[in-house]
């Protein structure tokens, strides 16, 4: 299952540019990235400290790291079958209200949004 939650969380970060800002993950402290797909909903939670959290639509909960780099989001999570293997995928900034679409590294779709609160 952690395989599958970095694979959506990969898919959350894809772009095809990003907006020049002072921090560009503001919009994600204190709110909600949600991924939905065939398996439900997994929740995101990303930390101004750089840790995150996320939750998949099971209910099992998982921790892990997250930096920018080079205009990319890199995302470290300490669980799962990828654990301690850093994977970083180009960065939009989004606002809360935002909803898009996303291709899994399985090919199949899901959609991303970002919402308000936790």
């Amino acid at each position: 299952m952690m395989k599958f939650a970095l694979t959506l969380i990969a898919a959350v970060m894809f772009a095809s540019s990003a907006v020049a800002s002072a921090d560009p993950m503001a919009s994600r402290y204190e709110n909600t990235v949600t991924l939905t797909d065939a398996t439900g909903v997994t929740k995101i939670y990303y930390n101004k400290d750089g840790t995150m959290k996320t939750v998949l639509p099971n209910g099992q909960a998982g921790t892990g790291k997250w930096a920018m780099k080079d205009g990319k989001l890199c995302v470290t999570l300490d669980q799962g079958p990828n654990a301690g293997q850093e994977n970083c995928n180009p960065f939009v900034e989004r606002k809360v209200g935002e909803t898009w679409d996303v291709t899994l590294a399985n090919g199949t779709k899901a959609k991303a949004a970002l919402v308000a609160g936790r």
